[in-house]
C-alpha cells in the first residue's frame, strides 16, 4: 500500500451494519417490509449494482474515489463484491478487493460490511460514511444532503449529494454520486456511465442505453445547474472519436467521445487523462473490458459552456 492511503486512526463500532440508500429493487418492492432472511424465488438470477463515486476538483488537480459493489443472486446465497480505488496525482490505486457469499435473503441489493470496509448507515437505513481502515491507516468518504435524484428509463437510480472524503489527515468537500441498477444475470447490463462536474455550477449524469462496447449510440443523460435548474435529455448521440488498442483484452477502447442532442442543445467533448483498465476472463479471442476512466473536457448547453471533469466507467463483454 502507498502511502497515499496514510489515514488518521479512529476507533470505530460499527459492526454487522447494512445500507439501502439509493438502490434498486424490483419494482413495488417495499424496503422496510421484508424480513433480511430468507430466499425469495422472484429475485433468482439477478445481478444487483451499486456504485458510490466522490469527486473533487480543485485547479488542475482531480480527486477520485469510486466504491464498486455487486450482488448476484443464486439459489445457496447471494455472490457479492467490493471493489475501490483512490485516484489522484495521475495515480489510480486500488485499495480494496473484497469476495465473499452470503445467505439467501429478501433483499439481496443491501450493502455489507466485509473486512476492512466499514459502513455507517442513518436513519431509514440511508448510507452515510464508507469507510476502509487497516492498522492505523483509513481512507473515509461521508455522504450528506441530497442535492438531485433520477431515475433512468431502465429503472436504474441516480443520487447526487455533498459529500467529502478524509484522507492523509485532511477532510476535502466535494461531491457523491449513489448509482443503483439491476439486471438478469444471463443478459449484459445497460451500456457505461459517466460523471462529470464543474465546479458548483453543473452536475451531469448519463447512462448507457445501448449494449456495452458500442462505438456509436444513444444515452440518456440529466444535469443540475447553480440555480436549482433541472434538465432531462432522453437523446444523448456519442460516438468514440479516437481510441487506442488495449492488447490484454485485443479490442480498441474509447479515449476520445463526442456526445450531443438531437436538437443541438447540449454538447460534450471528453478526452481520458488517466485510466485504470482491467481485462477479464473469458473463452477469447476477445477478453472483457471493465475501466475506469478520468476524463476533462467542456459541456455546452445553450449558449453557456464549462469545463467540465469526471468518471467514465466502460465495459466490454
Amino acid at each position: 500500500m502507498s502511502a497515499m492511503l496514510r489515514f488518521l486512526p479512529t476507533l470505530i463500532l460499527m459492526a454487522g451494519l447494512t445500507a439501502c440508500h439509493t438502490e434498486a429493487p424490483p419494482q413495488g418492492t417495499d424496503n422496510a417490509a421484508p424480513p433480511e432472511t430468507g430466499d425469495d424465488g422472484n429475485l433468482q438470477g439477478q445481478v444487483y449494482e451499486r456504485a458510490v463515486v466522490y469527486i473533487t476538483s480543485v485547479g488542475d488537480s482531480t480527486l477520485i474515489v469510486p466504491w464498486q459493489f455487486s450482488a448476484r443472486t443464486r439459489p445457496s446465497g447471494v455472490v457479492r463484491t467490493a471493489r475501490a480505488w483512490l485516484a489522484r496525482g495521475g495515480e489510480w490505486e486500488p485499495f480494496l478487493q473484497e469476495s465473499w457469499e452470503t445467505p439467501p435473503t429478501r433483499v439481496p441489493w443491501r450493502l455489507h460490511p466485509r473486512g476492512r470496509l466499514r459502513l455507517v448507515v442513518g436513519e431509514g437505513g440511508a448510507l452515510e460514511t464508507l469507510l476502509f481502515e487497516e492498522g492505523r491507516r483509513r481512507l473515509e468518504v461521508e455522504i450528506g444532503g441530497t442535492r438531485t435524484e433520477w431515475s433512468g428509463s431502465q429503472g436504474a437510480t441516480f443520487t447526487i449529494s455533498d459529500g467529502a472524503a478524509v484522507l492523509s489527515e485532511r477532510r476535502l468537500p466535494g461531491l457523491v454520486l449513489d448509482l443503483a441498477r439491476a439486471h438478469r444475470g444471463e443478459s449484459a447490463p445497460a451500456g457505461d456511465w459517466i460523471f462529470l462536474i464543474s465546479g458548483d455550477s453543473v452536475q451531469v449524469v448519463m447512462s448507457g442505453t445501448n449494449e456495452p462496447a458500442a462505438t456509436v449510440g444513444t444515452l440518456e443523460g440529466w444535469a443540475r445547474l447553480q440555480d436549482s435548474r433541472e434538465i432531462l435529455w432522453r437523446d444523448i448521440n456519442f460516438s468514440w472519436a479516437e481510441t487506442r488498442a488495449f492488447e490484454e483484452a485485443r479490442r480498441e477502447v474509447p479515449v476520445r467521445w463526442r456526445l450531443t442532442t438531437s436538437d443541438g442543445e447540449m454538447s460534450v467533448d471528453l478526452e481520458v487523462k488517466t485510466a485504470h483498465i482491467e481485462a477479464g476472463e473469458g473463452e477469447g479471442p476477445l477478453l472483457p473490458v471493465d475501466a475506469l476512466l478520468e476524463v476533462a473536457g467542456s459541456l455546452r448547453i445553450g449558449e453557456a459552456e464549462f469545463s467540465v471533469r469526471g468518471l467514465v466507467r466502460h465495459g466490454q463483454r
